[in-house]
């Protein structure tokens, strides 16, 4: 394009004159909402760098000129082997970093496409009207399964110090702090009241709505954990701004926890209730859908995404 005055440009090949920003002109050819595209294009565009990750494709959510929500099939630069779904977000006409989420597990993957399809139907356009918990008053067969498997868990652990992944005898820690499996390495960590803490495999959560959330600053109206282990939480929640109770968005939480302090000098640092504190994932920024609008987008780009990365069942 050639720029005859200011914002007025003219195509050299047919002569065409446009009238707008240079920028913004360039990317409404680029621009494809909710198809693929290769790698390059968001490397070229947004600020990935390929010494960390690289990106093999990746699909649009949304995009203005000053806000870009993308989910990409990316692997490390170290392990091609290494894949992952990797949501982006990247702010201002020159696409920083605003915030990400990543998925490094299948069975991760199908909770969020299945927790986002939940959210999709349990508000209206604007969040509201929630209906979520209205629908599980009479308790499944299937939740009744899983909260009787995670009896017997505890049970085995606390009564038969038998470890939950392999089955073997726990060995209890000098400091009382938490029971460690000599045979696979598992750790099963003592909170308040004895009660154990241990990782939950993603295809036993059952993926009800909830509220309680380690969420500071906003308020939680409902959410979804989408994956449980004794160091790391991630979970999608619909939240509010206390000062603005109308003003309502979707928020990806990554959480994680310090357990070295535990267990290495016997103590920890105590949250809410006693409890080993949470904060949020270093890096994560803020990655929010405000326009219920592009949840189903969003939905139907993570489907795609996990046929091309092979978890697709």
């Amino acid at each position: 394009m050639e720029q005859l005055v200011q914002e007025i440009f003219q195509c050299p090949e047919c002569k065409k004159i446009i009238k707008g920003r240079i920028k913004e002109i360039e990317k409404k050819k680029e621009v494809a909402i909710g198809k693929i595209q290769e790698g390059d294009y968001f490397h070229n565009n947004a600020s990935l760098n390929k010494k960390y990750e690289i990106c093999e494709k990746g699909i649009t959510i949304s995009k203005s000129p000053n806000r870009w929500v993308a989910a990409l099939l990316c692997h490390s630069s170290y392990l091609s082997s290494s894949k992952y779904i990797r949501l982006s977000w990247w702010k201002k006409e020159i696409n920083t970093h605003a915030g990400f989420f990543k998925i490094t597990e299948s069975a991760v993957l199908n909770n969020l496409i299945k927790s986002l399809e939940k959210i999709n139907s349990s508000f209206d356009e604007y969040w509201g009207n929630f209906k979520g918990f209205e629908k599980k008053k009479v308790e499944t067969e299937e939740k009744a399964i899983q909260n009787e498997r995670l009896k017997i868990l505890k049970y085995r652990i606390l009564e038969k110090k038998m470890c939950p992944n392999c089955n073997k005898k726990l060995k209890f820690t000098r400091r009382k702090t938490h029971y460690e499996c000599e045979h696979c390495g598992e750790i099963i960590i003592l909170e308040s009241h004895n009660e154990p803490i241990f990782n939950i495999d993603p295809k036993d959560l059952p993926l009800e709505f909830s509220t309680n959330f380690p969420i500071n600053f906003y308020l939680p109206i409902a959410g979804i954990t989408i994956k449980w282990l004794m160091g790391e939480w991630k979970s999608v929640v619909v939240i509010y701004s206390n000062d603005n109770p109308n003003r309502k968005w979707l928020r990806f939480y990554s959480w994680e926890r310090n357990l070295q302090q535990l267990l290495k000098y016997g103590y920890y640092e105590a949250g809410d209730g006693g409890q080993l504190s949470w904060t949020t994932k270093k890096g994560t920024g803020s990655p929010n859908i405000n326009d219920k609008s592009e949840v189903p987008i969003l939905i139907d780009a993570l489907k795609k995404l996990q046929k091309e990365i092979g978890w697709a069942k």
